[in-house]
């Protein structure tokens, strides 16, 4: 995928200096980069499972924000945390928790 984050300095900086949103399922980071696109970057904690729910979760994450990958404003890094309790809920619950986010940050054009 194209335009993500892949740098532990990258995540340290949006989790220390980014600004926070929380919804049900995911946490978002997000903060203004000096590029002129948006860089997306998913976390997965190992507590939350085996390998086979963390990249299914991760997928999950990834299709909910590509709805918005057109509408939002360019020049951003956007790091989303998937909770605990996501582990074992379907894609809907997590689409719209990450919608819950992108309302919420105002990254929307």
């Amino acid at each position: 995928m194209k335009g993500t984050i892949k740098l532990n300095r990258d995540f340290k900086y949006a989790y220390r200096r980014g600004t926070k949103y929380v919804s049900r399922f995911v946490v978002m980071h997000h903060y203004k980069n000096k590029t002129e696109e948006n860089k997306i970057g998913i976390t997965v904690s190992t507590s939350l499972g085996c390998a086979v729910v963390r990249n299914r979760v991760k997928r999950y994450i990834r299709e909910a924000f590509k709805d918005y990958k057109a509408k939002i404003r360019l020049g951003y890094n956007i790091v989303f945390v998937a909770r605990t309790r996501c582990a074992y809920s379907d894609f809907w619950e997590i689409k719209t928790s990450v919608d819950e986010c992108m309302e919420n940050s105002g990254l929307i054009k």
